[in-house]
């Protein structure tokens, strides 16, 4: 009996950051090419851990400079590749939103909004961070 072997995906690791500004309400992006939304992150670098990674990529992509970072939770998704997406929160930013050219859009929504947007597929798993933030936080102050 011939036994096949399953290719386990490649592992992708990122970081994404949700802003939260004075008004609790969260930054979102949409990708130009796809016109879906996702929250501003991408692809750790080797010489970066995700703290980095969540500063460098607010500044590249939206020119927003952060002072303060607070890890949230870490979320594994398998599909064609492996993404472990860690959630980093900032709440404390400065800077005016300027738009790197892969995106077309930015907006600032709650977090029941999230469930109305069109997330780009790999980006669906930020929506439980977001919309349950401050159980994350009461869970972590327990710990």
């Amino acid at each position: 009996m011939e036994r096949r072997v399953r290719k386990m995906p490649e592992t992708v690791n990122v970081a994404k950051v949700l802003m939260q500004d004075e008004n609790e309400n969260f930054l979102v992006v949409q990708e130009a090419e796809s016109q879906q939304w996702e929250l501003p992150g991408g692809k750790i670098e080797e010489d970066e851990d995700r703290f980095e990674t969540a500063r460098r990529e607010a500044e590249e992509e939206v020119n927003l400079e952060i002072s303060s970072l607070t890890g949230v939770v870490r979320v594994e998704v398998e599909d064609e590749k492996c993404v472990n997406c860690w959630i980093i929160y900032a709440g404390c930013f400065s800077g005016k939103i300027e738009l790197e050219d892969k995106l077309s859009d930015s907006r600032w929504i709650s977090a029941e909004e999230f469930y109305e947007l069109d997330w780009k597929t790999d980006a669906g798993y930020n929506i439980p961070a977001m919309t349950r933030l401050k159980e994350y936080f009461d869970q972590k102050s327990v710990e």
